[in-house]
Order: structure tokens, then C-alpha cells, then sequence
């Protein structure tokens, strides 16, 4: 009888060491266990290591701007946020930029600079106080500075607000404005200075060159009336002298056909030249007014008296004011008369003049809302016994 050698049993992983079988913990929790405790650890080296780090950055804080505290909102902090709100050109080609402190707390200007980039170019650094002698800026104030720096094109400027890395603020990020901004070139800049009446008050157009290189003669423009809003003339014109630069003369014209004014009418010029070189600013070239005509006749001795109303002129760029142009004139220039000019809310004359004719007055006005209307008076005083004809002419925005 043979006997065949058993197989060997197959080799099976207990569930159970001896040495745990009466601990009764499985040997797969065991491991888990432990690696929690290995995580554990870890975790702790890698937070000490993390603390030093951050130590080492406190020690070089003076580097970059201090961060808020973790967990605490900017609305419970009280830090200023300077702002570069708006940038823009004044008189055609200066720069100004205008900061607003948006922040729960004063900001110092003289520890900030202002950085100016035209074309993503640095073109010059300045400082704060080197622009304004404002000492903090308010939490919601405004401020404009004028930076000394003149744009003659089509440029993209950036202006930055710098503060040094202590002076912490509520957002850094605003600190900076990017606009494309248009300065005018150097040239001859036309506009339509004024209105004026002859004897048989018929329109005389007066121009003048405000820019900085003047017009050569020869120069055609095209001239547009219109009278109570209807175009009345329409024409060219060829300038027959030359205009200085500075405003240093005046050019007067006629149109070829006669407009004649009275009564109360609206009277609106525009001008335009056939090339951009002869004109660099295209929109001043317009010029609009209102006229009062009130004939009179006053016998000797006698006085008439007229009142007129005007509606406040509409803000025009910087121009926070108009004027309001009177005029008398008569026949008889040797005659003098006597006149009386009350404005808006007086009780009293605000100018009491006497003359031979014409006598002219000029008076500001301040600009606001075009609905409210003031109510102005004058009066003409015949000291003399021979008879005054004549008319009393108002112009006024």
C-alpha cells in the first residue's frame, strides 16, 4: 500500500496574531490607528515649519504692505483707501487727476507719491506734497491736483498712487486710474467770440484765434445763421487777414446777406474749417445768444422804464459764469441820458451811469439751472428837453 504525501496546506493570513487574539482588535484597525497617529504627527511638524516660515516673513514685512488680519472684516477696521477716481485734461491739454479717500480713516499726503505712466511708459514720479499742501485727506473728500505734465495727442495715461508699506489701507487694488485721454496740438484754435449790431441792427460776426500758432490768410470757413432755429444763411468765407495767436485781434465779418434783429429772437452762428489743421478744436466753433430789442421814445424830461427776464446760462465746460451785455444807443450822440440797471433780487439799482450814445454795460451772471429765470430792470432818463430816440439792445447766453 502505497501512502501519497499530503498536499501542503494552503498558507492563509490570519485574522488574528496571538498576541492580539485577546485584545480582540482586528489587525486592519490596528494599522488604520496607527497611520492616523503618523498623520497626526505630521501635520504638526508641518505646522511649526509654517510658523517659522511666517516668521521669517515678519521679518521682512518692510518689504510689501502689511495684509489685514485673517478672519477680520474691513468694515470693523478703520484704515483709509486712497483712490485715483478720475484723471482728465483742463484747458486742452493739462493733466489733473482727482483722489477720493474712500476709507473710515484720514489719509497722510505726505507720505504717498504719484506715479504717472503715459503708453505703459514711466514718465515721471512725483510727490504728494509736491502737488498740493493738503495736509490729510478726509474719509470721503475729494481732491484734484494738477499734475505738471501737458498731452499733445491721442495717449493712454495711467496715474498710481504709491504709500509706503506700513500704511496699511482697506484695498489696494484702486490705488491706480488708466484712461485714454486726447490733448490738442499746437495750432490756431477759431472761435466766435461775439455778436454785435450795426446802426440799421443788422448781425456783424466778430472771430478770434484763442490758440497758439496763428492763421495764415487765405483760410476758407463755412458759416452757418440760424435765426429762431431756422438756417437763414449758409455761406464761405475767406478770412482776408491773418489772426494772431492769444486772441492779440479780432476778425469781423458780415454775411453776404443781410440779417436783420429785432423784437426778441435767437440767434446761433457755427463755423467750420475745411481743414483739421486750420482749427484744432472743432467744439467751441459754435456760439449761441439771445437778443432784447426795445425801442423807445422819451420826450423831455420824461423816463421809461423796461423789465426783462433771463433764464440761468447752462454750465459750459469750466466757465461757471456768463455775461449779460446791455447796450443803449440814440440818436442825437451829443444828448446824454441817464440809466438805471437792477438785477435778479435787488430792490436798489445795482449801477446808476449817465453818457452819450451808446453807452455799454456788462454784467456776470452765474450759470446753473436753465429753468430758473431772474428778472432785471432798466430804466432811461431824458434829463433835457429835446425829444431821445432810440433803442435798448440785451444780449445774454
Amino acid at each position: 500500500m502505497t501512502v501519497q504525501p499530503t498536499s501542503p496546506l494552503p498558507l492563509i493570513e490570519p485574522l488574528y496574531y496571538p498576541d492580539e487574539y485577546f485584545s480582540g482588535i482586528p489587525l486592519e484597525e490596528k494599522k488604520t490607528e496607527e497611520e492616523k497617529k503618523t498623520e497626526e504627527i505630521e501635520k504638526v511638524k508641518l505646522e511649526v515649519k509654517e510658523e517659522k516660515i511666517e516668521t521669517r516673513k515678519e521679518d521682512v514685512s518692510h518689504l510689501v504692505p502689511l495684509p489685514l488680519p485673517a478672519g477680520i472684516p474691513k468694515e470693523s477696521v478703520s484704515l483709509p483707501d486712497i483712490a485715483v477716481s478720475n484723471i482728465f485734461l483742463k484747458q486742452k491739454r493739462k493733466l489733473f487727476a482727482t483722489l477720493t479717500n474712500i476709507g473710515t480713516a484720514p489719509f497722510p499726503m505726505e507720505s504717498g507719491g504719484l506715479s504717472l505712466f503715459v503708453d505703459g511708459q514711466l514718465e515721471k514720479r512725483y510727490a504728494l506734497k509736491s502737488l498740493t499742501d493738503h495736509g490729510y485727506l478726509q474719509p470721503q473728500e475729494s481732491l484734484t491736483l494738477p499734475i505738471p505734465f501737458s498731452l499733445f495727442s491721442r495717449k493712454e495715461v495711467e496715474v498710481r498712487v504709491d504709500t509706503p508699506a506700513e500704511l496699511r489701507e482697506l484695498d489696494m487694488e484702486n490705488n491706480l486710474l488708466k484712461k485714454i485721454l486726447e490733448g490738442f496740438p499746437i495750432g490756431p484754435d477759431i472761435v466766435i467770440r461775439d455778436f454785435d449790431l450795426t446802426e440799421d441792427l443788422e448781425l456783424i460776426i466778430i472771430l478770434s484765434n484763442i490758440g497758439e500758432a496763428d492763421l495764415r490768410k487765405g483760410v476758407t470757413f463755412r458759416i452757418r445763421i440760424y435765426l429762431n432755429d431756422r438756417r437763414i444763411s449758409d455761406f464761405e468765407h475767406f478770412i482776408s487777414e491773418e489772426l494772431k495767436a492769444h486772441s492779440k485781434n479780432h476778425y469781423i465779418l458780415s454775411p453776404p446777406y443781410r440779417v436783420g434783429i429785432k423784437g426778441i429772437s435767437r440767434v446761433k452762428v457755427s463755423l467750420a474749417s475745411k481743414l483739421r489743421s486750420d482749427d484744432i478744436r472743432m467744439e467751441n466753433n459754435v456760439l449761441e445768444r439771445r437778443f432784447i430789442i426795445f425801442p423807445f421814445q422819451i420826450g423831455g424830461q420824461g423816463k421809461e422804464q423796461f423789465s426783462f427776464f433771463i433764464p440761468s446760462p447752462p454750465l459750459r465746460g469750466e466757465e461757471l459764469s456768463e455775461k449779460i451785455k446791455m447796450e443803449v444807443r440814440w440818436e442825437g450822440p451829443s444828448t446824454p441820458l441817464k440809466f438805471s440797471f437792477g438785477g435778479p433780487g435787488e430792490s436798489r439799482s445795482l449801477l446808476d451811469i449817465s453818457g452819450t450814445s451808446p453807452v455799454k454795460v456788462e454784467w456776470p451772471i452765474l450759470s446753473g439751472d436753465p429753468q430758473r429765470e431772474s428778472h432785471w430792470r432798466v430804466s432811461v432818463t431824458n434829463p433835457f428837453e429835446n425829444r431821445a430816440e432810440g433803442h435798448l439792445i440785451i444780449q445774454h447766453p
